[in-house]
């Protein structure tokens, strides 16, 4: 091979990956899926363990708008209560967030964002005491505040997050802090 082809083969290598995540970046319209730990804090975390979250995310980046995106999340969490074999609560969650991107290097691969946003969050508790079966059940307006890092790759991208979640209810609110790793493809 001439030394002209290695070159022009090293920087298509070099550039294939930037243009995948770019292209990535662009879409209007993108998916993604995260998971990981789910803290109750407050009153909730005085009876709780800490638990787990999954996320199914819908992002939509309005072309008008060049540091702003949309997400649309489902999301569960599910904590297990202290001292209870057979007692948990859950939260299943559907909120709209706006997405800030702060501005970065055109060649940086980590860019960092802040959220924020409005749900709607169902929460239910069960437990067996003996031989009685306790569940309850309530659905309430919460909202989200955080912030994460999003990491291009080739053809995707993932992201690490912490968000402050705080659902209003009837006795108090319930708050919790779902720390998350997803990836956006």
């Amino acid at each position: 091979m001439t030394r002209t082809l290695r070159a022009l083969v090293a920087m298509a290598a070099i550039a294939a990956p930037a243009a995948l995540s770019a292209q990535t970046a662009d879409k209007p319209v993108t998916f993604g899926v995260s998971g990981g730990l789910s803290l109750p804090i407050g009153d909730s975390g005085e009876g709780l363990n800490s638990g787990y979250n999954i996320t199914g995310h819908v992002f939509f980046k309005p072309a008008s708008l060049k540091s702003i995106r949309l997400r649309g999340d489902v999301s569960f969490d599910r904590w297990s209560v202290e001292g209870e074999d057979d007692a948990s609560s859950r939260a299943l969650g559907f909120s709209g967030n706006a997405i800030y991107d702060f501005p970065t290097q055109s060649t940086s691969m980590m860019k960092p964002y802040v959220l924020g946003g409005l749900g709607i969050y169902n929460g239910k508790a069960t437990g067996s005491f003996g031989n009685v079966d306790v569940s309850v059940s309530d659905t309430n307006l919460g909202l989200q505040v955080g912030g994460g890092l999003t990491f291009q790759l080739s053809g995707f991208s993932t992201f690490a997050e912490a968000k402050f979640v705080n659902v209003f209810g009837d006795g108090g609110s319930t708050r919790y802090i779902p720390i998350t790793f997803g990836v956006r493809f």
